[in-house]
């Protein structure tokens, strides 16, 4: 885009207008550092390798020699940093005769776009959490399928066999496939479910559910069943779907994973031959993306 310069508004240069409106509130904070694992790169790009442990012990009949095992070597996930860059430039004239702090209020902008980008990318693994495309260490699985096939060949599911809305049967089946999980060679796995992830749409419902001591929707007095669960939801205006629900173990156990390689980095500079000011804002990082599916759940609703 071309600087802006005083012909872009003779307005904002001359009394008339008694103030501008510009839209611009509160930020949207980085909501999704909530729920996914967020580090520095020291290189670019990183890999990631799967490997299992050892099997679980045989019987080792009197006399007979041990039976020995070793680990079995997984897939690989690739995690690349992209860069990103935005700028805005003004004319010194501009700068200085435009009444009105716009032009400064734009420098200000450029940490609401760099905020905006941080936080699509963020939440890409969850919003691709149904995309076959979008996948880690397991070729051509999504994140959420009831098709994963394991290192020692065993099936696995993380997803019902039909798809849910957001209920407490939905809960229940999920939070029961999370203490069934099983490592890749079989072995049961200490995960326990700690936050749902929903649209703004489902927050009535999460309320609903999770939100008092009675079973949702009965008119007895019935215990709500999922209070010793301990679930928290998170509602985020970034998560796309209105219908589906992911299930996440906490941050650390699972393996959803935001990289920085550079963090936002603010400038400004004159430039020597026009006297225009340019301000900038550089980044670069990864989408969130995963390598195990292991500690999450979930339905596309």
């Amino acid at each position: 885009m071309p600087p802006v310069t005083r012909g872009f508004s003779s307005s904002l240069l001359v009394p008339g207008l008694r103030q501008i409106y510009v839209e611009t509130g509160k930020e949207v904070p980085l909501d999704f550092e909530q729920v996914v694992n967020v580090s520095d790169m020291e290189w670019n790009p990183i890999t990631d390798g799967q490997y299992t442990g050892l099997g679980t012990m045989p019987e080792k009949p009197e006399g007979s020699q041990f039976r020995t095992d070793r680990p079995i070597a997984g897939g690989t996930k690739v995690y690349t940093a992209v860069p990103y860059g935005f700028a805005f430039e003004v004319t010194w004239e501009m700068w200085r005769d435009e009444r009105f702090g716009l032009m400064e209020e734009m420098t200000r902008e450029l940490r609401r776009s760099s905020m905006q980008r941080l936080n699509v990318s963020g939440w890409a693994a969850i919003n691709n959490a149904f995309s076959t495309s979008y996948a880690g260490f397991e070729a051509s699985k999504s994140l959420c399928s009831t098709s994963h096939v394991g290192l020692d060949g065993v099936t696995r599911t993380n997803r019902p066999s039909v798809d849910i809305g957001l209920s407490v049967t939905a809960i229940q089946g999920a939070t029961t496939r999370f203490m069934n999980m099983t490592n890749e060679r079989n072995l049961p796995l200490m995960l326990s479910p700690d936050v749902l992830v929903l649209n703004p749409a489902q927050r009535f419902t999460a309320r609903e559910i999770l939100g008092s001591s009675g079973a949702p929707y009965k008119a007895d007095n019935e215990i709500n069943s999922l209070v010793q669960e301990d679930l928290r939801y998170i509602i985020s205006r970034y998560k796309t779907s209105t219908t589906s629900w992911l299930m996440l173990a906490k941050k650390g156990q699972h393996d959803l994973n935001f990289f920085y390689r550079d963090r936002p980095m603010y400038d400004s500079w004159d430039d020597p031959t026009t006297k225009n000011a340019v301000f900038a804002v550089y980044q670069r990082h990864t989408d969130s993306e995963y390598g195990s599916w292991k500690g999450t759940d979930g339905s596309t609703g």
